[in-house]
């Protein structure tokens, strides 16, 4: 099937593909109580590549992929497209997590307009929504349903007129959909190149596990799903994440690895099922997405996960970046930083005005250059251009290097807030706040007062049964750091909500700011 494909396209699906043949009867799969084994995955991927080659999908075509969050559909539908060398675009949401809302009709519409994509390929839940979309496009993109067995059936047929000859992300594997500052869905293009390239220098390395999946298919974890299938190992799929569930199955499913959100840690960490969890097989936890409490780490390090917590740092642009290894979290001094870049990584850091390069220890903009970086933003050069400058790609984070090479983040560009003429950094109040043992998490945010003004607010979710005061908290951040750092407000919530990727809802934080009421004194 790949003979008569460019070079460089579906190589990373080949790969698993071969391992899914060499054990036939070995689970590769598990959702929702029902066993996928290797044989039905591989007869599934090539039985839907053939399905699609016959609706025309090839090289220099688009498909977007509309399935339900997290299920096997959301995998076989990209490994059958990028097989025959297509982009495959998941267009239910942008960081389509398993829980996010889906995006409006319109918007899906647009993706699949600006990409020329040549089909929305849907699962049954979802056939209703390909119809609506289909219709906003007068009938430029096809229509097609994939069935569990990877099956693929028409459903609407694009009008000789709307049949695009060519996509406008040649070379794409996946374009992925984050939420850019307008609100709007921003395409992050990551090609073949690097797609392959990220999954075949790792799966090698990597013994046969069975990991458990809470992040989305379609987002950051996508590769490491690759690796873990390429390397004889099997998936267990859950379609949210709960902090119950996920204990449950680690003993059930006799689950190796898992990654997750630097928030779901703390979840696990809070929840009263951890004690008598059984995660005997428990090998590895990966966590990432934010920065993590050194307070709350030391908590999961006294605990079940004392030799077994890894922590990753990328974005969607960049990949991975840095990874902070289990032995390295044994040394309280590097529990604030993020780990020492990975292999092939270069990690640098800017002034943000100057753009010149800073020595270890002063903050400035972290840009990095790898292999395995993004082609560029779908359909917008400009933003592209002002990411990307001279092979580095800018993240948009404040940081700073170690002497011995490890990287320490305070922050975002964006968010640094100006009050009283003193550069605040979010991430470092909230460090100090949950450093106190009343604050099970904390995020701090600025906020603008009616005369412009802007003030450092704060939500804090309390560790449980604790009781502390607004002024307590103020006098603790002002010990740390100065008291130009204490939040002036701090709202107390049952917990940080997240967004689609797993990183906390800054916008819906700041919402309930507007409601919630104010901490007082304890």
């Amino acid at each position: 099937m790949a003979a008569h494909l460019p070079a460089d396209t579906g190589q990373y699906v080949t790969a698993i593909l071969d391992n899914l043949n060499t054990r036939p009867e070995r689970t590769a799969l598990r959702w929702r109580g029902r066993t996928v084994t290797a044989a039905e995955l591989h007869r599934a991927v090539t039985d839907a590549a053939e399905g699609l080659r016959g609706l025309g999908v090839g090289p220099g075509t688009a498909v977007g992929l509309l399935t339900e969050p997290n299920g096997p559909l959301g995998l076989i539908g990209r490994y059958a497209a990028n097989l025959l060398g297509a982009t495959v675009l998941y267009v239910r949401s942008t960081n389509p997590g398993p829980d996010s809302p889906e995006l409006p009709a319109a918007d899906q519409a647009e993706i699949l307009r600006v990409s020329r994509a040549d089909l929305l390929l849907v699962d049954a839940a979802n056939t209703p929504r390909g119809r609506e979309v289909a219709a906003l496009l007068d009938g430029a993109v096809a229509v097609a349903a994939l069935g569990e067995a990877g099956e693929v059936g028409s459903v609407l047929a694009a009008t000789a007129a709307g049949r695009r000859e060519e996509a406008a992300v040649p070379g794409g594997a996946v374009v992925i959909f984050t939420s850019g500052s307008s609100g709007r869905p921003k395409g992050v293009v990551k090609s073949f190149t690097a797609w392959n390239g990220a999954v075949l220098s790792a799966y090698r390395y990597f013994p046969p596990q069975t990991f458990l999946v809470i992040t989305p298919v379609g987002h950051a974890v996508g590769p490491l799903l690759d690796i873990v299938l390429a390397a004889g190992g099997a998936l267990v799929l859950h379609q949210r994440f709960d902090a119950g569930e996920a204990l449950r199955a680690v003993a059930e499913e006799g689950v190796n690895s898992v990654y997750m959100a630097t928030p779901q840690l703390y979840a696990l960490l809070d929840h009263p099922d951890l004690a008598t969890a059984d995660l005997s097989t428990l090998r590895q936890v990966t966590y990432g997405g934010c920065p993590a409490s050194p307070r709350r780490l030391a908590q999961a390090l006294a605990g079940p996960f004392a030799d077994i917590l890894v922590q990753t740092y990328g974005t969607s642009e960049a990949g991975s970046i840095a990874l902070l290894g289990s032995p390295e979290h044994h040394k309280p001094e590097l529990l604030p930083s993020v780990g020492r870049p990975f292999p092939g990584v270069e990690v640098r850091v800017l002034d943000p005005e100057t753009a010149e390069e800073l020595p270890a220890g002063e903050t400035g903009e972290v840009v990095m250059r790898s292999a395995h970086v993004m082609s560029g933003y779908l359909a917008d050069p400009e933003l592209t251009a002002r990411t990307v400058r001279e092979g580095w790609l800018h993240t948009g984070d404040l940081g700073y290097l170690g002497e011995d090479g490890h990287l320490f983040l305070v922050g975002r560009i964006s968010d640094v807030i100006k009050s009283r003429s003193e550069r605040i950094h979010p991430a470092a109040v909230e460090k100090a706040l949950t450093a106190h043992p009343a604050v099970a998490d904390a995020t701090v945010y600025g906020v603008t007062d009616e005369d412009g003004l802007e003030f450092v607010h704060a939500a804090v979710v309390l560790a449980p049964d604790a009781s502390v005061g607004a002024d307590q908290l103020r006098a603790h951040v002002g010990e740390l750091l100065s008291p130009l750092h204490a939040p002036v407000r701090i709202v107390a919530l049952p917990s940080l909500p997240l967004g689609e990727s797993g990183k906390l809802d800054r916008a819906l934080i700041r919402l309930l700011d507007r409601t919630a009421t104010a901490l007082g004194d304890a």
